[in-house]
Formats: C-alpha cells, sequence, structure tokens
C-alpha cells in the first residue's frame, strides 16, 4: 500500500510540473508575433530613443531664437600699479584692486542662418521617423518570414514522423512475412534500412525546429529560455496563396529607402541654402549693464575724492561706481572671408549629384526585386497546385503498392518507393506554400507596405 501511494504521489508530483510548463509555453500565431516584436525588439526600442533625440535636437535649434543672457564677472589685483611724471612729481594711477561685474542681453532679429538650422532640424526629425517607420516593416518581413520558417519546419517534422511511421509498419509486416516464410529476406533488410535512413533526419529537422523557434523569439524580443509554441500549420494559408498580377505597375512611393533619399535630398538643398546664408548679413539687439569698484588696501572706508553721489562705501575699502548701461542694435556683414564657403558649396552640389544617382539605381534594383518577388509568388502558386495534385497520386499510389504487396503480386521496392515519392511530394507541397509566403512577404517589404 505504501508503495502504491508513493507512486500516486511520483505522477502527480510530475504531472504538476508539466501542467506548470505548459502553463509557461507562450503560444502565439503570427499576429501575436508581430505583436509582441513591435513592442519588445530592441531595434524598434532603439529607432523611439533616436526621434526622442532628434526632438530635443529642434527644440535646440528653436531655442536660438530666445534671447540670451550672460553675466561676467573680473577681479584684478593690480600687483604694480602704473607711475606716471608729471611736473617732476610722480603719480600712481589706478588702484590695488578691482572688480568688474556685468551682464548682457542679445536678441537675434535678422538670423538667415538660425532658420536655416530650424528648417534642417525639421527634416532631421522626418528622417528619424522615417527609419523608425523601416525599422518597423524590416522587423515585420523578418518576423514573419521566420515564423513561416516555423511552421516549415514543424510540417516537415510531422511529415518524417509520418513516414516513420509508414517505414515501420513496413518493416512489422516485412519482418512478419519474412519469418513465416512468404517473403524473402531482402524485404525484410530493406524495409529495416528504409527505416533507419529516417531516423537521422528526424533528428535534424528537431533541431532545425528549435533553431527556427530560437530565432523568432530573438526577432519578437524574447528571452531564449522562454519556451514558445506556434499555432497552425502552412496549409491554413494555402486559401492566401493567389496569383500575382505582373502587368501592374509597381508603387514604389512608399519604399522606405527611397523615402530616406528624399529626405536627404532635401536637407542637402537646406545645407546649400544654409552654406549661402554665410554670405548674408546679420541683425541683432543688445543690452549690456556693467558694475564696477575699485579700492586701494589702505582704505577703510573709501576714498574722500569721491562725492557721495559718485561711490557707494562698502566695508573693507571698495567703492562701486554707479552702474553703466547701454542698448544697441548690432549689424555684421560679411565682406571677404576666403574661397572657403564657395568650395563646401560646390561639395554639396557635388553630393546632392551623387544622390540623384542613387535614387535611380535604387529605383531600378527594387524594380527588378518587386518583379522577382511577384515572379516567385506565382511560381509557388504554380508549383502548390502541382504538388497538392501529386501528394494525392502518391496517397493512391501507396495504397495499390500496399495492396500489390499483400497480396503477394508486388515487392518491397515499389512499397519503399511509394512511400518516398509520398513523403517527397508532402514535402514539396509545403515548401510551395512557404516559398509564396515569404515572397509575399519580400513584395510588401519592397513596395513598403506596412500591414499585410
Amino acid at each position: 500500500m505504501k508503495k502504491v501511494m508513493l507512486t500516486v504521489g511520483c505522477y502527480l508530483a510530475l504531472a504538476g510540473g508539466f501542467s506548470a510548463r505548459a502553463a509557461d509555453t507562450l503560444k502565439v500565431d503570427l499576429k501575436k508575433a508581430l505583436e509582441i516584436a513591435l513592442n519588445d525588439n530592441p531595434t524598434i526600442k532603439i529607432a523611439d530613443k533616436e526621434i526622442e533625440r532628434v526632438d530635443y535636437s529642434q527644440k535646440a535649434a528653436w531655442y536660438g531664437l530666445l534671447p540670451s543672457l550672460s553675466g561676467t564677472g573680473q577681479y584684478t589685483r593690480n600687483v604694480e600699479l602704473q607711475t606716471m611724471a608729471l611736473g617732476g612729481t610722480s603719480i600712481k594711477i589706478g588702484q590695488d584692486n578691482a572688480i568688474n561685474l556685468g551682464l548682457s542681453l542679445s536678441i537675434p532679429i535678422v538670423a538667415p542662418a538660425l532658420w536655416k538650422s530650424i528648417q534642417l532640424t525639421t527634416l532631421e526629425m522626418q528622417l528619424a521617423a522615417e527609419k523608425a517607420r523601416a525599422s518597423k516593416i524590416t522587423l515585420r518581413s523578418d518576423v514573419t518570414k521566420a515564423y513561416y520558417n516555423v511552421l516549415l519546419a514543424q510540417d516537415s517534422y510531422k511529415t518524417l514522423q509520418e513516414s516513420y511511421s509508414i517505414a515501420r509498419e513496413n518493416y512489422d509486416l516485412a519482418k512478419h512475412r519474412y519469418e513465416t516464410g512468404m517473403a524473402a529476406e531482402y524485404d525484410y533488410i530493406s524495409a529495416e534500412v528504409q527505416m533507419n535512413n529516417l531516423l537521422p533526419n528526424l533528428l535534424q529537422v528537431e533541431n532545425g525546429i528549435v533553431q527556427a523557434r530560437m530565432y523568432l523569439k530573438v526577432l519578437i524580443g524574447l528571452s531564449v529560455e522562454v519556451a514558445l509554441e506556434t499555432e497552425g500549420n502552412l496549409a491554413d494559408f494555402e486559401k492566401s496563396v493567389t496569383a500575382a498580377d505582373i502587368s501592374r505597375e509597381f508603387l514604389l512611393n512608399n519604399n522606405s529607402d527611397l523615402v530616406q533619399l528624399g529626405i536627404q535630398q532635401q536637407q542637402l538643398q537646406k545645407s546649400l541654402q544654409l552654406q549661402r546664408t554665410q554670405h548674408l548679413p546679420t541683425l541683432a539687439a543688445f543690452g549690456n549693464i556693467q558694475y564696477q569698484g575699485m579700492g586701494d588696501d589702505d582704505d577703510k572706508m573709501g576714498s574722500d575724492m569721491m562725492s557721495p553721489q559718485q561711490t557707494v562705501v562698502i566695508p573693507g575699502g571698495l567703492k562701486w561706481y554707479d552702474p553703466a548701461a547701454s542698448i544697441g542694435l548690432q549689424l555684421n556683414v560679411p565682406i571677404f572671408s576666403g574661397f572657403s564657403n564657395t568650395i563646401k558649396e560646390k561639395q554639396i552640389k557635388i553630393q546632392a549629384k551623387e544622390l540623384e544617382l542613387q535614387r535611380e539605381y535604387l529605383e531600378s534594383t527594387l524594380t527588378v526585386q518587386a518583379r522577382t518577388a511577384l515572379d516567385n509568388m506565382n511560381k509557388a502558386v504554380r508549383q502548390m497546385e502541382s504538388n497538392k495534385k501529386a501528394v494525392e497520386l502518391a496517397e493512391k499510389g501507396y495504397r495499390i503498392a500496399g495492396n500489390r504487396y499483400n497480396t503477394g503480386m508486388g515487392t518491397m521496392l515499389e512499397l519503399n518507393n511509394s512511400a518516398l515519392a509520398l513523403m517527397q511530394s508532402k514535402f514539396s507541397y509545403h515548401q510551395a506554400i512557404s516559398d509564396y509566403l515569404s515572397a509575399k512577404a519580400d513584395y510588401e517589404k519592397i513596395v513598403g507596405q506596412e500591414n499585410s
């Protein structure tokens, strides 16, 4: 009785452990995987931080229009005062200690370079936002293809398991017939070889499933320790496998690479305008206020030479003069600064020409890639239809070969070949669906489609 209770307790403990593991397993479909990726993937977080950084840069440019206020302070210790000879008498000029305090206010009124800088930061924000969109499009494409690869590996593993079960049945049948003298030893050996040949493939595909899931977890931002399980199989997407119209024109206006090149071209135009503002005058308003204090080491309460209205006496002998204030306008007109500005303008023009050539080349490349993706989609459609028919014929052929072998009219070689043909046709069927879905993901990435 104790042994029975101990055994039951062990089973309950194991069942509880398996239930906890099952509860910890994260089950996702494609929609859920994309949702997690767009929230937790590091590249998306980095892109969002870049937008935040550029936003501060844009604010800093706007703050350049605000008045600027600066304070200055200077203390001077005259070690040796300047001496002036006057009528045979030497007079020392100055005092031992001097302090100057001041405030300066500056307000830009006409500042062409500042306005162009603000426009540049606006374009920089647009570029950062477009790069963030590109990161999302690329991540969506990568996660989608990784998810399909997991399904392909799982379907391949399931097909291999079915083939191994068939090979196992054939082996048992050949063994029984051999032991009863109804079949040759060759059939028995051939069936065993066919069964054993599938075991390494099972192990290889099982390892492929682990690696495919691990890559998917990395893409969606999960720890590799998290147990992940994908829902569905490739056959669920069969209805979405439809022929694409390759005669239509490709709309590449939303392609992120082209959009980024367009923004960069605008940035170069603004940079050229900014460089040309170096030839324009600037106008600013300013205001200054200054306090000055002076005194000798032997002064205690100030000099009697100054009237009370001119000085403010403080302990220590330092006399503060009444503050001096001034306001005005400052005009800065550039006249000649060498040829550096002209050289920089030429450099910017060359960069603009380079971007124009890059854009033309990129448009041609993307057109070819988009057409290739559509061709691959149509090719996969034809392959899937052909392979689906091949699966039906292979199943029928396997049943016929099995009946022939059971009645003694067929051979184990025919049975093994029909089982192998069935396995290969299922592989090709799943591969065709996977190829279509991957080509579709590539096409959506090329045209800049954000949602499938």
